[in-house]
C-alpha cells in the first residue's frame, strides 16, 4: 500500500509518472487545452482543478 500517494492520483497517472524518464515532459491542463492535438496519450482528471492535481502530484514525490 502507498500511504503517502494522495488519492486525487490516479493508478494510470502514477503509472505513467513512474515510466517517465530524462527528457519526458508531462503537461497538467485544464479542459480547455488542446491535449489530444498533441499525442495519442491523454490522461483525463474530471472533476479536480490543475492547483488539486498538481497538490496531489507533488505528495508523491
Amino acid at each position: 500500500m502507498l500511504k503517502t500517494i494522495s488519492p486525487l492520483i490516479s493508478p494510470t497517472l502514477l503509472k505513467v509518472l513512474a515510466e517517465m524518464g530524462h527528457g519526458d515532459e508531462i503537461i497538467f491542463s485544464d479542459a480547455h487545452f488542446p491535449a489530444q492535438s498533441l499525442g495519442p496519450q491523454v490522461i483525463r482528471a474530471d472533476g479536480l482543478s490543475v492547483s488539486d492535481l498538481l497538490r496531489g502530484n507533488y505528495s508523491a514525490v
